[in-house]
């Protein structure tokens, strides 16, 4: 019994010279360069295991999807867009151009003037029918109006010039698509719904005057005492009044290609307003 109870007494005397040989074995590896990279990977592990724990303790759905044991739901592709010319003109009719740099133009080539059987109005009290009569045409109402009374004033000022309004609406088709363009339209009163200008010598109007023409050639072609580029009836009277000038006839080819030259000294220009004057004359009697 003696025995048994040194025996006992001994056991922690040598447990703790084992924790001790233990202990300066630790100390020996730690000062190795294997062993104190050994403990810098545990302490980062322990670092970023405790970062992420606290992480999802404070925002509890942070981190990607997998973490949490799903996957996102891929979202729903998006038809591709698809535009629609819902401003653009109708099919057969004249397309918007680019603002024209001069009021003045050049001459097509041929031995025809435009539109040599066009209807013409039959009196200024008739305007308005007249001008239903022609909707296939798709030119806005008002502006025919105002080419048709232009046509019939453009007889009593400028006599000999024959002066047909298919010219006018062809013009008008070529410069601004009959003060339409950019979305614009023509008013019950003949003014734009916002002024027309030309992007590059600021041609005013659904006829596009240059300032300087306008103010020599403006007219009041509705009588209301105003003289204003942006309302079409002046406009028009304006430019009918400008191609006359000089004693042109316009019934011939070599009149007609001058009046139009010189409202714009440009043959494409010229062949445009042709082509689309022409199409006014034979679609109004077809």
């Amino acid at each position: 019994m003696p025995l048994l109870l040194r025996r006992l007494a001994v056991l922690p005397w040598r447990a703790l010279k084992a924790a001790g040989r233990g202990v300066r074995s630790c100390v020996r590896a730690l000062r190795a360069p294997a062993g104190r990279l050994g403990v810098q990977a545990a302490l980062t592990v322990l670092a970023v295991a405790g970062a992420l724990a606290a992480g999802w303790f404070v925002v509890p759905d942070a981190g990607p999807a997998w973490s949490f044991g799903t996957e996102p739901t891929p979202e729903a592709e998006e038809a591709p867009l698809v535009l629609t010319p819902e401003d653009a003109p109708a099919a057969g009719l004249p397309a918007e151009t680019d603002p024209i740099e001069e009021v003045g133009t050049a001459a097509p080539d041929g031995t025809t003037t435009p539109g040599d059987t066009t209807t013409t109005p039959a009196g200024g009290g008739d305007l308005d029918s007249w001008a239903r009569s022609l909707a296939s045409l798709g030119i806005p109402e008002r502006a025919l109006v105002a080419y048709g009374r232009a046509e019939l004033v453009s007889a009593v000022e400028n006599p000999g010039c024959n002066l047909s309004w298919t010219t006018l609406a062809g013009i008008g088709a070529t410069e601004t698509n009959h003060g339409t363009t950019g979305g614009n339209r023509i008013q019950s009163d003949g003014t734009t719904l916002t002024p027309i200008r030309g992007a590059g010598y600021d041609e005013m109007g659904p006829m596009q005057f240059l300032p300087s023409t306008w103010e020599a050639w403006k007219a009041d072609g509705d009588k209301d005492g105003l003289f204003n580029p942006d309302d079409i009836d002046d406009a028009v009277t304006a430019a009918a009044n400008y191609l006359c000038h000089g004693g042109r006839d316009l019934t011939t080819p070599a009149g007609w290609q001058a009046a139009v030259h010189s409202y714009n000294p440009r043959d494409d220009y010229v062949q445009k307003v042709f082509d689309r004057a022409d199409e006014y004359g034979r679609s109004s009697t077809a």
